[in-house]
């Protein structure tokens, strides 16, 4: 499993990046804000662990509505870095780019993204290593952007989540879509392909209060996003009264899992 950590576009993909970081606060017209985070990986029942102390940087222009997030953190053996870029479009927050480097155990991942509206397209870079065998994973795609999709990335979706810009369905579930490299329904940690394409994958929040602590939780399905994650068991985020993520809880197959922790308010 630990190479999904490698290519952690694959294993923490929503966090990892999506909702991993604590976005900036209430509605001056420009913020400027740091936090630190923890991240918690706890592999095949914890013959491997890692720790990454994190810090999170951004800056918020509501007036020129543009957003610069950075992610950085490094721990024993494991480090990366965060860069996502948006705009107001349309009445939420929409990316304009994002790149990531994710380093473990000298294995890399390197993500790039840029979203172009006026030609209505995305063009996605992706390279990685799966971690036992270091078998290569390369993307190099462009996705079209259909009418009538919201589409995020890690960040703008936290950041419409919290300034109440993501407008629920019907049913009360969040819906948006998320750029990624398209996986197999039977892909094991170290298949590869000889030719990969990207998707815009589904994201699903379904929101409810917590009945013990009252606060917010949403639980979200990770399978579209690695082949670790557990059927019918999603991932649940823990919000702070400032609709900032606190904790989030992504369990995995064979004994895996990821805790993060997040300093808001």
């Amino acid at each position: 499993m630990s190479r999904q950590l490698i290519a952690r576009r694959d294993f923490l993909t929503l966090p990892l990046a999506l909702l991993l970081s604590p976005p900036a606060r209430a509605y001056a017209a420009v913020v400027a804000h740091s936090a630190p985070y923890r991240v918690d990986v706890s592999l095949l029942y914890g013959a491997l662990t890692y720790h990454i102390d994190e810090t999170l940087a951004e800056s918020i222009d509501r007036t020129a509505g543009r957003y610069d997030v950075t992610m950085t953190g490094e721990g024993d053996g494991i480090a990366n870095r965060i860069d996502s870029t948006g705009t107001l479009r349309q009445g939420r927050w929409a990316p304009i780019r994002s790149r990531s480097f994710f380093s473990v155990k000298g294995r890399e991942s390197r993500a790039d993204i840029t979203y172009d509206y006026a030609a209505r397209k995305i063009d996605y870079h992706f390279k990685g290593e799966t971690f036992f065998l270091r078998r290569l994973r390369l993307v190099d795609d462009v996705v079209p952007m259909p009418d009538g999709f919201l589409i995020d990335d890690a960040i703008s979706a936290t950041l419409n989540y919290a300034d109440q810009l993501w407008r629920p369905q019907a049913d009360g579930d969040l819906v948006t879509h998320i750029v990624r490299r398209k996986i197999a329904s039977n892909e094991g940690p170290d298949d590869v392909q000889a030719r990969y394409r990207a998707e815009l994958a589904p994201l699903t929040l379904k929101v409810a209060v917590d009945a013990a602590t009252l606060k917010p939780i949403a639980r979200f399905d990770l399978t579209r996003f690695s082949s670790w994650a557990k059927q019918n068991q999603p991932a649940l985020i823990t919000f702070g009264g400032d609709r900032r993520p606190e904790h989030l809880n992504l369990p995995m197959i064979l004994g895996t899992s990821v805790q993060i922790s997040l300093k808001t308010g």
